[in-house]
């Protein structure tokens, strides 16, 4: 009996110390991935200030949204196991967001953008409006490319538009910071926002079902019934979510209408590939 009860001592012992290393492990997934998605806008000089003049509303509406984002995310695709429920997602998003977090810091720290002893409001301003494409990075990162990632086949409809919704988020949030965005919008004929959405489409579509990229997919219900309802709700949520980032950073203030949906016009285009590669990728 003594003999049996050290023999499950040393099994819970090395299950302990295996879970250890399977989180650290992941949690060094997650790290490198908010790196690789978060890093161009880490490095670009109008985040820095915008992040001091955006008002707080929408700074809180966008942690909101990040949130929710990478929670979902942790639903479809997270690090855990199938069937652990929301408790799980919940802590593969909490993890995903700590580390997102933690390279932030580090990286704006480092780069002496940021003083958190010393300046903390403004460093957690900044910090902030990086935490989207970090948080998202660090979520696929942390469950899609390691070796125990779950790597769930999307197979609802509903998943393939929050694949989309991520991948413009990602591509979108480090380029709706600069400026420009509003001088490409100001400068460009009426015609060609026009010539964006339909070179958008064929993008899209050419991607996902055309060109033969690993991942690729078959339209099916037909050719015509994917574009409706793929391809063009897709670039949809990606028009939205770059009008979104470019509301919070304040692209819209003082512009008329048409200005604003130039601009959403204009950062659509990589907001919309971004959707296209992470229909491929995932």
């Amino acid at each position: 009996m003594a003999d049996r009860g050290d023999q499950q001592a040393s099994t819970r012992d090395h299950d302990r110390h295996e879970n250890r290393h399977l989180l650290a492990q992941s949690s060094g997934r997650a790290f490198g991935g908010a790196l690789l998605f978060a890093l161009p806008l880490l490095m670009t000089m109008e985040i820095w200030s915008l992040a001091l003049s955006v008002p707080r509303y929408r700074l809180a509406l966008l942690m909101v949204a990040t949130v929710v984002l990478v929670v979902f995310l942790s639903q479809h695709f997270g690090a855990g196991m199938p069937g652990v429920g929301w408790p799980g997602y919940l802590a593969d998003a909490g993890v995903a967001f700590v580390m997102a977090a933690v390279a932030a810091v580090l990286v704006l720290g480092v780069l002496a953008v940021i003083e958190p002893l010393r300046n903390w409001q403004d460093a957690l301003s900044i910090t902030s409006l990086a935490l989207l494409p970090a948080a998202v990075g660090a979520s696929f990162a942390r469950s899609q490319l390691g070796a125990g990632g779950r790597r769930t086949p999307t197979t609802t409809y509903g998943g393939e538009l929050l694949l989309m919704a991520a991948g413009a988020v990602v591509f979108a949030a480090n380029i709706a910071p600069t400026e420009e965005v509003v001088l490409l919008a100001a400068e460009i004929d009426p015609w060609h926002p026009v010539a964006l959405v339909l070179l958008c489409l064929v993008l899209m579509h050419g991607f996902v079902y055309w060109v033969g990229f690993r991942g690729q997919e078959s339209a099916a219900g037909g050719v015509l019934r994917s574009f409706l309802t793929l391809t063009v709700v897709g670039y949809v949520i990606a028009l939205t979510v770059s009008a979104y980032l470019l509301w919070t950073f304040g692209r819209f203030d003082g512009a008329g209408a048409a200005m604003a949906v130039t601009e959403a016009v204009v950062l659509a285009l990589p907001a919309s590939l971004g959707a296209a590669a992470a229909r491929l990728i995932l």
